[in-house]
């Protein structure tokens, strides 16, 4: 089943009024955007990025199931169903501390998101053509100035680099 606004709103709304602790989820992929007025986008996942949430895994679990919507499912999943992942490091990276902005505040849940031009940097580095028109809906919507999505790309690539290549130094001496 495809979220739209209306959709995602009315699933925050609901898991902040059935959640007993304080919770933020911090929103990547195509939620932020749609969330946020992105109207032809659509998904049927809310990607949750764990290592900016702050969550109860089994209170968020219960909740979900209580309201009908998949907690990270593993596996086949139902075309009609939505669901929320919960996407920690791997494929998909993201700095380590990144700047955030507020979607919204909904009883006792807190939904965060990167930054535009991090979304849009880490879009550009997986490209597909849903990410590209992703990439030019955040920049129409909030006038993001390309340089800021450049160094955002260098900055994250840098990181990548970082990861993969062993701090080493040498003297010619």
């Amino acid at each position: 089943m495809p979220i739209e606004a209306s959709t995602v709103e009315d699933l925050f709304a609901k898991i902040g009024s059935a959640l007993q602790t304080p919770t933020t989820l911090c929103v990547i992929g195509s939620t932020p955007g749609i969330a946020t007025g992105q109207k032809e986008r659509q998904t049927p996942d809310i990607d949750v990025w764990f290592a900016g949430s702050s969550f109860d895994a089994a209170e968020l679990s219960k909740v979900c199931r209580d309201i009908g919507v998949l907690y990270d499912p593993k596996g086949e999943i139902d075309p009609d169903k939505i669901y929320i992942q919960i996407i920690r490091p791997g494929i998909v990276q993201l700095p380590n501390d990144f700047e955030t902005e507020t979607i919204g505040r909904y009883g006792q849940l807190i939904v965060i998101m990167p930054t535009p031009d991090l979304l849009a940097a880490a879009k550009l580095v997986r490209s597909s053509p849903a990410d590209v028109q992703d990439v030019v809906w955040w920049v129409k919507q909030r006038g993001i100035d390309l340089s800021d999505i450049e160094l955002a790309i260098r900055n994250f690539l840098d990181r990548q680099i970082g990861r993969l290549l062993p701090r080493t130094s040498f003297s010619l001496n």
